[in-house]
């Protein structure tokens, strides 16, 4: 969100005035989600207070269920998606 609206110039929320602001900077003047993943994966209300271990509690099911690839290396991004899926790429036709 900071980064893309930097230079979205096509999205009517578009902010060039972040250009010249640090990320932590926006995070701590103008970021007004206050933890809105964290509540979300732990299953809390938007006006719910979290704490640490909410936060712990995010970031298990996040390494547990997440698997994140690159752009810029497709190739492995797929194998490594294969894997976690149980998927061979290499001929069983059953596990496709």
């Amino acid at each position: 969100k900071f980064y893309y609206l930097q230079t979205a110039t096509w999205e009517r929320t578009y902010r060039p005035e972040w250009k010249d602001m640090s990320l932590l900077e926006w995070a701590e003047k103008v970021n007004g989600d206050e933890n809105f993943l964290v509540k979300k994966i732990v299953g809390k209300k938007l006006w719910e207070e979290v704490d640490l271990g909410d936060l712990i509690v995010a970031r298990e099911v996040v390494q547990k269920t997440f698997v994140v690839g690159l752009m810029e290396d497709m190739e492995e991004s797929v194998r490594r998606f294969n894997v976690v899926l149980g998927i061979d790429d290499v001929g069983d036709e059953r596990n496709r």
